[in-house]
């Protein structure tokens, strides 16, 4: 969380503006359109992502992210900062306490998930390396910095995905009812904050299903329902339908599903080459998702199942997420994708699993440095090449670097959390080195 605190840059927060807009709204003003503030770059135009509905001004997004936002800026502005004031400083903090906060959560969910996964086993070395891929590796970092509803939906279905694995093996119970609860709400926010990984939520419910805990279920409907409900009060608000979404509203209808066979396999080379150029340990996952042993099957299937879920929304829809670094719309696969990692680790040949060791972490490291780059240097590239890495070191080097307003104040915790990581680590090592 430090890491992505430390890489908000005044790049993605100026190119933003829609998310903060909102959330300025929602706090100072006490409504729910976006017009009316006074910070000329909060001022929005009804055009691109944002439209005009009985006079009023909506982004044509779920409202999930600005409500995140919201319940971040409101104890800010109690303690008087303001987007007027201080609108880097303020964007930068309620990016932290969303963004940034979630996708380091949904890491720890991923590395949790991996480790079930390796029930029995002591090695830590791949359910790590799963955790580290995808939050530093991938476009989750890249996003980490933006309070993006992609970003936000995305860690909270991975934490969705993480508490209903850990169900399999939970004993009936209060803590079991909790966590169905706890799962049903993540869920639940999921859709509240982004359509785009509603049917993978969906697959998580049917998954839920499949374990048949029919004791929990009322928790687990009643939890989704709760995350649920933010998203329907506000469309029955703004739209008059509680079932009415704001891109249906503002009829995009470049994000409406449609089969056209030049669409998709244009987009098909599109997400082959992107994922290729800027997230090449995905491939190291699908991989290794493949290597699941049978005693994983059902979650091996779920994993496959959402992936193609996905594939099959964003493959048959005209847009593509226009300004990125990175395939945007495949964020909520990366969790998933950096969970086959572990599979890597349950290979019964101790070379194979040292030569794969290798492999992946070399896939995982050119990964880390092209989102490194990508987090430090801003997400908003619209005229999008092959490859941005080798522009953006260059604009980098020759000083077109942006500012970055949290990090002068997180580098030493940031430092003493790598410090005690490596420490403990070592520790780990050395308590099994005397076992052994």
């Amino acid at each position: 969380m430090f890491a992505y605190g430390a890489a908000i840059n005044s790049g993605n927060l100026e190119a933003f503006g829609l998310q903060q807009a909102g959330v300025e709204a929602y706090v100072e003003r006490h409504h729910l359109y976006v017009e009316g503030s006074r910070v000329e770059r909060l001022k929005v135009r009804p055009v691109g992502d944002a439209f005009v509905r009985e006079g009023h001004v909506y982004p044509a997004k779920q409202p999930g992210q600005l409500m995140a936002g919201a319940c971040a800026y409101f104890p800010l502005h109690a303690l008087g900062l303001s987007y007027a004031d201080d609108f880097l400083l303020t964007a930068a903090l309620v990016t932290f306490l969303t963004a940034s906060l979630v996708t380091a959560a949904s890491a720890v969910a991923v590395f949790r998930t991996a480790r079930e996964f390796a029930t029995g086993e002591s090695s830590i070395f791949w359910p790590l390396l799963a955790a580290l891929s995808y939050g530093l590796a991938t476009t989750a970092f890249v996003y980490s910095g933006i309070a993006w509803h992609d970003a936000l939906a995305t860690g909270y279905l991975a934490i969705a995905l993480y508490l209903v694995v850990r169900l399999r093996r939970e004993a009936e119970g209060r803590r079991a009812a909790t966590l169905a609860a706890c799962a049903g709400v993540m869920l639940g926010l999921t859709v509240t904050t982004s359509m785009l990984p509603f049917f993978m939520a969906a697959a998580v419910a049917l998954y839920f299903v499949s374990l048949r805990r029919w004791r929990l279920l009322p928790a687990f409907i009643a939890g989704g329902l709760a995350g649920l409900l933010p998203l329907l009060i506000y469309d029955a608000v703004c739209f008059g339908n509680p079932l009415l979404l704001p891109n249906v509203a503002g009829n995009y209808s470049d994000t409406f599903f449609r089969l056209d066979g030049e669409n998709f396999f244009g987009k098909l080379d599109f997400y082959a080459r992107t994922l290729t150029l800027y997230v090449p340990v995905f491939w190291a996952g699908l991989v290794g998702l493949a290597l699941l042993p049978a005693r994983l099957r059902r979650e091996q299937a779920l994993a496959l199942v959402m992936l193609a879920a996905l594939a099959a929304y964003i493959l048959n829809i005209e847009a593509n997420g226009t300004c990125q670094y990175g395939p945007r719309y495949l964020l909520p696969a990366m969790p998933l994708a950096c969970l086959g990692l572990a599979g890597f680790g349950l290979l019964r040949r101790r070379a194979l699993r040292l030569l794969f060791g290798v492999l992946v972490t070399a896939f995982a490291v050119a990964s880390f440095v092209i989102n490194l780059v990508g987090a430090m240097h801003g997400a908003m590239l619209c005229n999008f090449p092959g490859s941005a890495l080798a522009a953006y070191i260059n604009e980098m080097m020759s000083g077109a670097m942006h500012s970055y307003p949290l990090a002068r104040w997180l580098a030493i915790p940031l430092a003493v959390c790598v410090a005690l990581f490596v420490h403990a680590l070592a520790v780990r090592r050395s308590g099994a080195g005397r076992a052994a």
